[in-house]
């Protein structure tokens, strides 16, 4: 069996609906969000342009484009093709829709809010020792990890991160969904979701980025320090929110249950302070939420 036919909500469950409903809307307001903005200055296309390999960009973010050398042409960023003029076609019916997601902004910024019913399925995520790279310290209450210069004197473990600054959490229940609150202050996170990472974090101090491939840049304001992250194994999403404001940040979509899904965790390298810990944030009056009905549950 799959987790995809071990886990279905109830259909005649409130919760069940809400969240069949809610989880869809955000794929969808996501997937609008993502066809909208432009890859170069991280807006809404403005009169959008396609290049001869298919890149999409604003008409005035041409000329920010790498130029080809010795010839008037301009350098797609994510491929060696180069664009000369009479490649670049203008796509007017684009533009009326991103024209048209423009005016739902603030209902599709509805949509994507993060939805305080969340810590219904917030879990208890403590940190697998097991998995910590050396270099990383783990604090008693397995909830709080950083990086320090000196090596840690662990017994060998087929899954230990022998070489990089990584730590899983927990393993996750495959037949429900799970949120947990992570403080992630500046951490950087660089992989990819090809690989089966499926990231947020921060590049060089300046852009917040989705571990898509290429990377996908994120507009994040206030800036994140505590991020809320729920995962939906039966719908195949994670999203990420913003708690200081329940901002939504990125979601990924159809992502890979097949195998067993764990929290991951990567603190910045060689912080010598106390606010460098990266910390799981406990749950909030643990007991006293009901959980959700699943399939083949009474009410």
């Amino acid at each position: 069996l799959t987790p995809q036919t071990l886990f279905t909500y109830d259909s005649s469950s409130p919760m069940g609906n809400m969240f069949i409903h809610f989880v869809k809307a955000v794929a969808m307001a996501e997937h609008f969000k993502e066809v909208s903005t432009c890859s170069v200055c991280l807006t809404y296309l403005e009169k959008p342009v396609r290049l001869k390999c298919g890149y999409l960009c604003c008409l005035r973010c041409i000329n920010s484009l790498q130029k080809e050398p010795h010839g008037e042409g301009v350098l797609c960023p994510l491929c060696p093709v180069v664009s000369q003029k009479s490649d670049i076609r203008a796509l007017p019916q684009l533009g009326e829709l991103v024209s048209k997601v423009k005016e739902l902004e603030p209902q599709l910024r509805s949509v994507l809010q993060m939805n305080p019913r969340m810590r219904k399925f917030q879990v208890d995520v403590i940190l697998d020792v097991d998995t910590a790279n050396n270099h990383l310290i783990i604090s008693d209450d397995l909830r709080n990890v950083c990086c320090r210069h000196c090596e840690q004197n662990r017994e060998e473990h087929a899954e230990r991160f022998n070489h990089a600054l990584c730590v899983l959490g927990s393993p996750l229940v495959h037949f429900r969904p799970h949120y947990w609150e992570v403080d992630v202050g500046t951490r950087k996170i660089l992989l990819s979701s090809e690989l089966g990472f499926w990231t947020v974090g921060l590049m060089d101090d300046q852009l917040y980025t989705a571990s898509t491939t290429p990377f996908t840049g994120l507009w994040v304001s206030p800036p994140l320090h505590r991020m809320g992250i729920f995962l939906d194994m039966d719908m195949g999403t994670v999203s990420f929110y913003n708690v200081s404001d329940g901002s939504h940040v990125f979601t990924f979509t159809k992502i890979s249950t097949m195998e067993p899904l764990r929290p991951f965790f990567s603190p910045v390298h060689e912080m010598n302070d106390d606010q460098s810990f990266l910390s799981i944030c406990p749950v909030k009056n643990p007991g006293i939420v009901s959980p959700p009905n699943y399939s083949g549950q009474g009410e």
